[in-house]
């Protein structure tokens, strides 16, 4: 038997014990939340025109992502072809599975077509499935639209492998198409005529770099075609798109390669990571020795012998591939998925490499870190499932009673501290889109809900925890968090913006006291417009108190 059918075979052993696992946890069980009904709803009712021009009700205009709202017009239509009721997700939990499945085969793939051993190809493959901040992106189903660019990425970079090694021009075809269908799905594939400018020069050095260029002309060219199109056309730029996410150009730049090498690494969001650590948690001090031990062992060896340049073309892949994040200053763990599959993919070929290049690795310091590193995984992505089931849960038991709420027609909703996030999973934090699809059964939004002022949690017994309420006068209220690990947020905000507070022409709020993580826990807010009707949540519920 060949490798690859070995290769396939094995991989169909492991996604069906991986697939068996998640059904285990409850991963089917998980529905829509946050910014999903939303994106259904956009991609219902826009044009094609308005998708490919970001011109979407409530999608900011420099998200022109036309294959990803498409995607999801097609996943309604066979939700509702299948005859699956209207709160039953299993489609589309079905769907992020088998583009996340897909990734980690061509990756393996990738890996062994370089390097012609099996045995690397699936542990290339395993540890895309098994990476916590992974799981993420099949959890939340708004995280479709990393699915599906990294899915057309590392396929272009596959496609083109199979063309220089067999000059095959509807290969280069596939390839040029894959890159074009990867960047009408997310921003984030404007890299990859660069990334394989660089992966070509590190597997086949200058001759590889001179072959590069007949797949890299045509990718520069749509790269260009692309730009002209975003700048002078819809008239999107990189300081309005910064702007989006309160940064300067580049203005943040230290600060996001430093986030994005921590969840290369570390499959923990920063908040969560930040309070272990600081409570000397002995589970993420064990996999941090374990980690940067092996880090640490690898970089003197390749120092000793002189083969520093494999940590030059690590760090040059990491950099191109975090440096679209380091110009709009925003990167959480979700958005990592691309990045690692393809570190993942070369730092197993400079490990394969070691055969030829008499790179003088101890393979048994590097397994036992490397199965140790795997452990921990394991319990962490059992752990992310349990997240998103438990937020999906609470989240739904929000929407419930709120439902249960009656509203004084004509007035403005505002919710204070509607439970937005709990550790780096989301919850309802976009109320208007539940509330209107709970309401209503389907993706329509007849009535807005604002909750711009919302409430996370580091751990479950805080999730939705009664708020203190103290009344300083006619629409004046002091809001405190009782549980210890519960604080206001407002999304978007970073600790500096949220000490400004927030203000609109309904309420203003001045946040005056924040914990030891600099997130704010207690707050002065005054309701500014009669025609509002303000709710505090406590309890999974809402006690109007305006």
């Amino acid at each position: 038997m060949s490798q690859q059918k070995k290769y396939i075979l094995y991989s169909l052993v492991i996604y069906a014990v991986f697939s068996a696992g998640l059904i285990f946890l409850g991963f089917f069980k998980i529905g829509l939340l946050a910014d999903d009904y939303l994106n259904f709803f956009d991609a219902q009712h826009s044009t094609f025109y308005g998708k490919i021009t970001g011109s979407l009700p409530f999608t900011n205009a420099f998200h022109i992502r036309p294959v990803y709202y498409l995607s999801l017009v097609k996943s309604l239509e066979l939700h509702d072809w299948f005859g699956f009721a209207y709160d039953n997700f299993t489609l589309y939990r079905f769907q992020n599975l088998m583009l996340f499945l897909f990734i980690a085969f061509v990756s393996g793939l990738i890996v062994l077509h370089t390097t012609k051993r099996m045995s690397v190809s699936l542990i290339a493959s395993v540890t895309i499935l098994l990476f916590p901040n992974n799981i993420n992106n099949i959890c939340w189903l708004a995280a479709r639209v990393d699915l599906i660019c990294c899915f057309f990425y590392v396929m272009s970079i596959y496609f083109y492998l199979l063309f220089y090694d067999y000059r095959k021009r509807y290969f280069l075809v596939f390839s040029i198409l894959s890159f074009l269908l990867s960047l009408l799905t997310k921003e984030l594939a404007i890299t990859l005529p660069f990334t394989v400018l660089l992966i070509s020069y590190f597997l086949y050095g200058k001759e590889g770099l001179r072959k590069s260029l007949s797949i890299f002309i045509p990718m520069l060219l749509i790269f260009i075609m692309y730009f002209l199109w975003r700048i002078f056309i819809l008239g999107n730029n990189v300081i309005d798109i910064a702007t989006l996410y309160q940064a300067v150009p580049l203005s943040n730049a230290p600060g996001v390669f430093a986030k994005g090498f921590i969840s290369l690494t570390v499959p923990l969001d920063y908040l969560e990571l930040n309070y272990l650590l600081r409570n000397d948690n002995k589970i993420i001090l064990l996999y941090l020795f374990a980690l940067y031990g092996a880090g640490i062992y690898l970089i003197w060896v390749m120092l000793k012998t002189n083969l520093s340049r494999y940590l030059g073309e690590i760090f040059a892949l990491m950099f191109l591939l975090l440096f679209p994040y380091a110009i709009v200053g925003y990167i959480r763990p979700q958005m990592i998925l691309l990045p690692f599959v393809i570190l993942n993919i070369h730092l197993l070929w400079i490990y394969s490499m070691q055969r030829k290049i008499s790179l003088k690795l101890n393979k048994k310091v590097l397994k036992v870190f490397y199965l140790a590193a795997l452990l921990f995984w394991v319990y962490w992505s059992g752990a992310a499932v349990h997240d998103w089931l438990t937020s999906y849960e609470k989240a739904k038991a929000n929407v419930d009673n709120l439902l249960n709420t009656e509203f004084e027609s004509g007035r403005k909703v505002i919710l204070i501290g509607n439970p937005g996030r709990f550790k780096q999973t989301l919850m309802f934090d976009n109320m208007t889109g539940a509330y209107n699809f709970w309401k209503e059964k389907n993706f329509v939004i007849k009535d807005t809900i604002n909750d711009v002022i919302q409430t996370a949690a580091v751990d479950e017994s805080s999730i939705g925890a009664k708020l203190e309420c103290n009344i300083l006068g006619p629409g004046e209220f002091e809001i405190k968090t009782t549980a210890p690990k519960q604080f206001f947020y407002i999304e978007g905000y970073d600790n500096e913006r949220i000490k400004m507070g927030f203000q609109n022409g309904d309420i203003s709020v001045e946040f005056l006291e924040f914990n030891n993580l600099n997130k704010p826990i207690r707050m002065r807010l005054k309701v500014l417009s009669n025609n509002t009707t303000c709710y505090l949540a406590e309890n999974l519920g809402f006690r109007k108190i305006y």
